[in-house]
């Protein structure tokens, strides 16, 4: 689990707000985002990277990730509610046989449903509480492979607490908590200080 901890000027500031301005300011923090691109691309191995907003968030990350890469062999895709079935199932071959992909993918389609047994990786990139969907989701990484002898999931969380008050997204990290030591996952936390 990776816990950004946002900025005291930020914090201050976003302290009074309701969940869902919490996730507009989310999806849009260009710190956030680059950390994410950063952890994404220094990943060896199969990556799948979840999120919740196809056109605010995801195409933003697919963007960022394959403007990096791009004069990389590395193979990149994306994967929403409007990727027709033959794609995903296309792109769901292809990655079998690769050793570095990534897959940008909306968790509507890819937390459940779909069996990739080579993936190396899973990082969330957007919060949820929805015990279910985690599960579904790690699930992806859980299948076995012959070139895989584990999977790591990268959960981010976001810090954006300010003098005793906690922020929704926050709350909902130490749920995922709660969820995986229930769970008995190995768990590690790393506290990650953003920089506007």
């Amino acid at each position: 689990m990776i816990l950004l901890k946002h900025p005291d000027s930020i914090c201050y500031d976003l302290r009074n707000i309701n969940y869902q301005q919490e996730l507009e300011y989310l999806i849009a923090s260009v710190p956030r985002n680059k950390f994410i691109l950063n952890l994404v691309v220094d990943l060896k191995g199969n990556t799948l990277l979840l999120f919740r907003f196809i056109e605010k968030h995801g195409k933003i990350l697919y963007e960022l990730i394959n403007e990096k890469i791009n004069v990389s062999n590395r193979k990149t895709f994306f994967v929403y509610g409007g990727t027709d079935t033959e794609t995903r199932e296309q792109i769901r071959a292809i990655v079998e046989c690769e050793r570095n992909a990534i897959i940008v993918a909306s968790y509507g389609v890819f937390s459940i449903g779909i069996n990739i047994r080579n993936l190396h990786n899973i990082v969330f990139a957007s919060p949820t509480k929805s015990k279910v969907r985690n599960l579904q989701s790690i699930g992806r990484g859980l299948r076995t492979a012959k070139n895989k002898d584990k999977a790591v999931l990268y959960d981010i969380a976001d810090d954006l607490s300010y003098k005793g008050h906690d922020n929704y997204t926050l709350n909902h990290f130490n749920d995922r908590l709660k969820i995986y030591k229930d769970e008995a996952f190995s768990c590690h936390i790393y506290k990650v200080g953003l920089k506007v």
